[in-house]
């Protein structure tokens, strides 16, 4: 709840968000984010938007009180950053708050990854909410349907000959699957 006031605070423009929190530090740049608890995923995500996040850039901050799920948008001008209004996004019991990739990493985190993780975990939350459990390759297809992630069959051709993907393509899928 203290975070959550905090964040108010800061849209309100009664705290500088560096300075109301400083004290956030991460546990270690090498330890991946898929395995911090809920506490140390905060504070790492506050610490990399004070210290990584491009000057014009924007990424949305997610933070559980009392069994709901709120988001708030920071935004960095030069030196300022800019945090946008609590808004409450889901309460239900379990929600995802990100599905974090199994090689991301402070050092490796970016706007990117985040936006990417907080759509899976919308993805993830949806379909718990329909009774469903879904796979790492159907999270990914909802997410990204646009995309063939089956690497293998692109490569095959239609007579299942060999086929040679573009540097396009190659690029797009590793871009994704990097992720």
């Amino acid at each position: 709840m203290e975070n959550l006031q905090r964040l108010q605070e800061c849209n309100k423009r009664k705290a500088a968000f560096k300075q109301t929190f400083y004290q956030y530090g991460i546990t270690g740049a090498d330890k991946r984010l898929k395995y911090l608890n809920k506490e140390e995923e905060f504070s790492t995500l506050v610490n990399w938007a004070i210290n990584q996040l491009p000057s014009y850039e924007s990424m949305d901050l997610r933070h559980r009180v009392n069994g709901k799920l709120y988001q708030t948008s920071i935004r960095k001008k030069n030196r300022e950053i800019v945090v946008g209004k609590p808004k409450e996004k889901d309460n239900q019991d379990g929600a995802v708050i990100y599905d974090w990739p199994e090689q991301v990493t402070y050092e490796t985190l970016d706007e990117k990854i985040i936006t990417i993780s907080m759509l899976r975990a919308d993805v993830i939350n949806a379909a718990k909410r329909q009774g469903q459990d879904l796979s790492e390759q159907e999270v990914t297809a909802r997410v990204c349907p646009q995309i063939d992630w089956n690497v293998e069959e692109l490569q095959e051709g239609e007579n299942g000959e060999n086929r040679v993907l573009t540097e396009e393509e190659m690029e797009l899928i590793n871009e994704f699957l990097q992720v």
